[in-house]
């Protein structure tokens, strides 16, 4: 599907660990969107360098974050100091919880992931116009899974870059609303409002491109509104959720750390409080088991050693 997109843009597809990347060409010099997670920046590193030497060794000379979680800012920092002069774009909505950087709504420390601090050079505002890649682009404001998070739509196109705020078969999580009711409320309306637009192809945050917008929409609505109908099914996927990315990008951890691991992670800690009102120990047990039924994790009993699959 590559082939769709013109010479001055490339699509970087990714994993779930790290978002993906989508580079512009635009005469002697290139903008990236969205930069992946920290850990894994020797990856994102080569594929937006070889991207580069493609386009005639093109300097990076912009960043633009969709939104600011971890795994859409995690190369900001290494990707500035490799290249000089390459200045940050953030969503002007975004910019409060980066004053505040790791307060529990970014989900970095309390949820158990990482990213460097970073400096911004430019905010982006809702219904701006961008050229990127020779073609005019639209900013549009998807609260929802991130409160301040933009979508870029180019209407000649047809292509909608669309972050966390719709995936091929689902969308970016919701907190529960017993925690906070204006999330999914502002994600149901996020997908009225792409619903208006005319689209060909999607780009998502992460996943392959894919043509079946109006399919796409219409599962992740679907979704939604049976997290809407039962608030403990956002929690247990929010909690199963994060669990899983944490042991992801670590790989392992000794299974008798679980118990002091959860009660030590905000996300772990403080929901199980208000939901579960399990003992460290029997939360644990339930979270790995959730994990180990996805088929994320394995346990090793002999070695005492959880594991990412």
């Amino acid at each position: 599907m590559t082939t769709a997109l013109p010479g001055s843009i490339a699509f970087i597809e990714r994993d779930w660990l790290s978002a993906n990347h989508i580079m512009f060409r635009d005469g002697d010099a290139a903008t990236l969107v969205d930069t992946g997670y920290g850990k894994f920046n020797d990856v994102t590193i080569d594929h937006v360098e070889r991207t580069l030497d493609g386009w005639d060794g093109a300097p990076l000379a912009r960043i633009i974050n969709t939104h600011i979680h971890s795994d859409h800012i995690g190369g900001n920092v290494a990707l500035q100091r490799l290249h000089r002069g390459c200045s940050i774009a953030v969503p002007a909505e975004e910019q409060r919880a980066l004053v505040n950087w790791d307060s529990p709504e970014q989900m970095l420390s309390y949820a158990d992931q990482e990213a460097d601090r970073f400096a911004w050079d430019e905010v982006i505002e809702p219904g701006q116009q961008l050229t990127l890649g020779g073609e005019e682009w639209h900013t549009i404001a998807t609260p929802g899974h991130d409160m301040g998070s933009l979508v870029l739509y180019s209407p000649r196109l047809k292509i909608l870059i669309s972050a966390d705020a719709l995936w091929e078969h689902s969308s970016g999580f919701v907190p529960p609303q017993a925690i906070d009711p204006k999330p999914l409320a502002a994600q149901r309306a996020t997908f009225r409002r792409l619903a208006d637009l005319d689209v060909a192809l999607v780009i998502p945050g992460h996943g392959p491109m894919f043509t079946d917008f109006s399919g796409a929409l219409k599962r992740a609505s679907d979704k939604l509104e049976a997290f809407a109908a039962d608030d403990m099914k956002i929690v247990r996927s929010v909690v199963k959720g994060m669990f899983i990315y944490s042991m992801m990008w670590r790989g392992s951890m000794p299974l008798a750390e679980l118990p002091g691991y959860v009660g030590r992670i905000g996300v772990h800690r403080d929901y199980n409080a208000q939901f579960f009102r399990m003992s460290d120990e029997a939360y644990a047990d339930w979270l790995l088991g959730e994990a180990v039924r996805a088929g994320k994790l394995r346990v090793d009993r002999e070695r005492g050693e959880i594991t990412a699959v």
